[in-house]
């Protein structure tokens, strides 16, 4: 009998494959591919189990078929939704250095928060035969992208965001980041705090209206639903929107803008209002950047590590790719801290000094 054959139930021989050496190793189809090509990566236990599959059952490379679907590409796929957004450029850097570590080209693309163009996205690494995706979803809820990713079959790990299926994630701490700021703004008086954000149906913007809403109650407050302001986040809404809280009858005290691009257009909307801060309202940013360390005042800012982010991402993919079982194959969440910077934006409301 030859050793690349077995007899299979029909009594017929059946042509040993990749996939019988990844089942019976017990690992993913990418981990045979990189055992064979003596690929960083793979620990010494997972080759030795893979080699022993491959004596055992007399498998024999085919250097055609290695090329066909299934086999690893030594690619990951990146997809995120604004090329504008800064964050994002550090969470690729942030995978790209543990990837590349590992013998792994990174590629990334924008679907510009369009998810038609997330599907397609998907569909392309699928057919470029990418070994995995880090995604960073416009629409958990979407029923089509959520499809597309079941039908790809790939690894894939969520960065800031969540969806209704297993999938392994990563994300910042936003709840307690949130809490932290909102308690910061309690403890100097004020009590009309505005949220100007964006990301409805998100992970993020569920922890961050938690956090608040915990801070909150906690403090025996009820939030006033006409200063939550949820729906972009976009710059030229933060400008109408801030426009829009300053003009009410009873201004917020506060405002935390919560999304990398939302402080220009509240600063801008205040310039145009002639409005000082912390005089006449304290402001707190949802991501710290140069601009809040840079401006006059300097402006208290959430912080958090991107780059982390994009490297706990990149860590799971492996781990994933690995497939050892056990702990490999469990679904995960990450999540890396927040903290509270405290610079010159915020002081007790008007009123109270």
């Amino acid at each position: 009998m030859s050793s690349k054959d077995r007899p299979g139930a029909d009594g017929k021989r059946k042509r040993i494959t990749a996939h019988d050496v990844a089942r019976r190793a017990k690992v993913a189809l990418g981990t045979v591919s990189r055992v064979v090509n003596d690929a960083p990566g793979v620990s010494p236990e997972t080759r030795r189990r893979v080699l022993d599959a491959i004596e055992t059952l007399g498998w024999v490379p085919n250097v055609a078929a290695q090329s066909m679907r299934g086999m690893s590409s030594r690619m990951v796929g990146f997809i995120f939704s604004d090329i504008r957004n800064p964050l994002y450029a550090a969470m690729v850097k942030g995978a790209e250095d543990v990837l590349s570590a590992h013998g792994f080209l990174l590629v990334s693309a924008s679907s510009n928060g369009d998810p038609e163009r997330e599907i397609a996205l998907i569909e392309l690494f699928r057919r470029r035969h990418a070994d995995a995706l880090i995604f960073s979803i416009t629409q958990e809820n979407n029923p089509s992208v959520v499809r597309a990713v079941e039908a790809s079959r790939l690894p894939i790990v969520m960065i800031e965001r969540d969806l209704p299926i297993p999938v392994n994630a990563v994300g910042a701490d936003h709840l307690s980041g949130t809490r932290h700021a909102t308690e910061h703004l309690i403890q100097l008086g004020h009590r009309r705090i505005a949220i100007i954000s964006g990301g409805k149906g998100t992970r993020v913007a569920r922890d961050r209206l938690e956090g608040f809403n915990q801070a909150m109650r906690a403090a025996g407050l009820k939030p006033d639903e006409d200063l939550l302001l949820l729906d972009s986040f976009a710059s030229e809404y933060a400008f109408r929107k801030t426009q829009f809280l300053l003009s009410l009858k009873k201004p917020p005290t506060a405002i935390l803008a919560l999304g990398m691009r939302l402080l220009p257009g509240v600063l801008a909307a205040f310039r145009a209002r002639g409005v000082s801060v912390p005089s006449d309202i304290s402001l707190i940013a949802g991501n710290d950047s140069d601009l809040a360390q840079m401006t006059t005042p300097t402006v208290t800012a959430i912080r958090y590590d991107p780059e982390a982010l994009g490297r706990e991402a990149a860590l799971l993919i492996l781990n994933q790719l690995d497939g050892d079982g056990g702990e490999a194959s469990a679904v995960r969440r990450m999540e890396i801290p927040t903290e509270l910077v405290l610079r010159e934006s915020c002081a007790p409301p008007k009123g109270d000094r």
